[in-house]
């Protein structure tokens, strides 16, 4: 299994409540550093992004619009009141769960919200 299906069952492994709704698959994450810690954050990542899932990874991170960092690249998000923020993984592939890693980068991105 390849691509939204897998990525979402892939995520559904790790009890984080994968959803799809307005292009993207939604998700939460509670991020263990900075000024969202302990929270849990429900962000996303487009449904073309994910197609070519596991062999690539997604670029951009979509999150309500509240959460700013302080330095970014941002575009518009499919879901209303929400934008995309540029984010680059690295070292895919190398990970023993590309699920696990994907999280990991999310929640570290996370870590520097405002």
């Amino acid at each position: 299994m390849t691509g939204v299906e897998a990525f979402v069952a892939a995520l559904g492994a790790f009890d984080v409540g994968p959803v799809v709704e307005s292009g993207l698959v939604l998700y939460i994450v509670v991020p263990v550093s900075g000024a969202l810690a302990g929270k849990a954050v429900r962000t996303g990542v487009l449904l073309d992004e994910v197609a070519p899932w596991p062999t690539a990874p997604p670029h951009w991170i979509h999150l309500p619009g509240e959460i700013t960092f302080s330095a970014t690249n941002i575009s518009a998000s499919p879901k209303p009141g929400w934008r995309s923020h540029s984010r680059e993984i690295k070292c895919w592939g190398t990970a023993p769960s590309l699920a696990a890693a994907w999280l990991a980068h999310v929640r570290g991105v996370l870590g520097g919200a405002q």
